[in-house]
């Protein structure tokens, strides 16, 4: 997802380019993001180039509760502004980054000095933002027997799982 803006950064306020974004692959140490599709708008501001993308993808996580693989269809909207750090957009351009910082610490989105934009570390960080916290492989998943371990969805089990808080054991012996 990398586009080259040098005509849209020398072109006026405003100014618009419409690309489509077709089964794109987002592979990081958070998983990866596959069969990515949607819609990039890239518009030039005063300041640099502002992004505003609607995107599906897919991604594979772990059931929270037995385990398992679960395919996920992720849909996010995102907004980003991209700043140039190019010199040759003329001395005193009001596009210009004004002070050398280190990699580290630039916490903005910036456009390289090839006046290419990439939207791919914008997208993943939107992907991730929506991915669910705890994904289930079925609204009904049984999970894991916590006494044998066995999958209670393929493989059920006759333990009986029982608990009494120690605290609360004299309550039991109470008749009402």
């Amino acid at each position: 997802m990398i586009y080259n803006v040098a005509a849209l950064l020398s072109g006026e306020v405003g100014a618009k380019r419409v690309y489509s974004i077709d089964d794109e692959i987002i592979a990081s140490p958070d998983g990866e993001f596959h069969g990515i599709y949607g819609v990039v708008k890239l518009i030039r501001t005063d300041r640099g180039i502002f992004l505003d993308a609607e995107v599906t993808a897919g991604a594979v996580s772990e059931c929270s509760r037995c385990l398992e693989p679960v395919g996920l269809v992720l849909q996010t909207e995102l907004e980003e502004e991209f700043f140039p750090v190019n010199g040759d957009l003329g001395s005193g351009s009001s596009l210009l980054r004004q002070k050398v910082v280190e990699e580290e610490e630039i916490p903005e989105f910036w456009i390289e000095e090839s006046n290419n934009l990439d939207a791919s570390e914008a997208v993943r960080q939107a992907l991730v933002s929506v991915m669910p916290l705890a994904p289930l492989c079925r609204d009904d998943c049984a999970g894991i027997c916590p006494e044998c371990g066995n999958n209670r969805n393929t493989n059920p089990c006759d333990c009986v799982i029982g608990f009494t808080d120690p605290r609360f054991a004299a309550l039991l012996d109470l008749k009402i």
